[in-house]
């Protein structure tokens, strides 16, 4: 049976072990994390990345709305559903507030069993569902680029041969030279646009919020950085991406060390993983 981990964050520490209590007596296989403190709580959910969080509406030092809102604004934490626990603000109004901020659901204090135990199992389904059609979809991109990477490689070949006949001609040719030579220009180039662009158009079907979440984080990155981070979220080799674009290996081994750079991420960090989570 599959563990899940659920984030609690309350300031009242025996509201935190009601929810504990009652999730705990029909599912053996949950593990909980809890904290008292919003803070405390968003640092927790970005160490621990639990599949669930639950945070209070109310709370001293930072409301659940602003806690969604600290959540959804980090691209580790960004895609984990959050559920609103309320007692106050449960009007129409407020709950929207709540959704609009990022809450996929919400509960209402005093805290009914049968609700909690719906709409968490229901948030974890959902959390499912969605985890397994991004994986679907990535492997479906992944084939795609396979396909684009075959591509590159019959058209290299192509340019290679046409080079190849240009080098050879006598210099008396030079007319045909030059026209060989914008040939394989030509090809080159648009071969690389046609494919980023199909590529790109399934890519933000599939991650729709991707290069947006990544010009709001880092505004300053270049659109060939911009393509080798969507080919780095496949976990892409960077054989498969240097053949892509037509550079080499090395050249995709210095544009990685440049991007991580970029996203100031330390040598412990994984930047395929990191880029996963946007």
């Amino acid at each position: 049976m599959k563990e899940y981990s659920i984030l609690i964050i309350d300031d009242d520490v025996e509201v935190i072990q009601v929810i504990i209590d009652l999730l705990e007596t029909e599912n053996p296989n949950y593990n909980f994390y809890k904290s008292t403190e919003a803070k405390l709580g968003i640092r927790i959910a970005i160490s621990r990345q639990p599949d669930l969080i639950i945070t209070d509406w109310y709370m001293p030092e930072m409301s659940g709305v602003d806690v969604i809102k600290h959540l959804k604004s980090n691209a580790i934490t960004a895609k984990i559903p959050v559920v609103m626990l309320t007692g106050v603000m449960t009007q129409a109004k407020d709950l929207r507030i709540a959704l609009e901020a990022g809450a996929i659901d919400y509960i209402r204090k005093p805290i009914d069993e049968v609700e909690l135990m719906a709409r968490v199992n229901s948030m974890l389904k959902f959390a499912d569902s969605y985890n397994e059609l991004i994986a679907l979809k990535d492997r479906e991109l992944a084939s795609i680029s396979l396909s684009l990477t075959q591509k590159s490689k019959l058209i290299q070949e192509v340019i290679n041969k046409l080079n190849l006949i240009r080098n050879e001609l006598e210099e008396d040719k030079e007319k045909v030279r030059g026209e060989l030579r914008k040939l394989v220009q030509d090809i080159s180039e648009e071969t690389r646009d046609d494919s980023w662009a199909s590529f790109k158009t399934y890519f933000d079907n599939v991650h729709p919020s991707f290069f947006q979440r990544l010009i709001e984080l880092f505004p300053d990155l270049t659109p060939a950085e911009m393509r080798l981070a969507a080919f780095l979220r496949l976990n892409l080799s960077s054989k498969e991406i240097a053949s892509i674009l037509f550079i080499t290996p090395d050249s995709v081994k210095t544009a990685r060390n440049r991007l991580r750079k970029k996203m100031n991420l330390s040598p412990d960090e994984n930047l395929n993983r990191f880029l996963i989570h946007i």
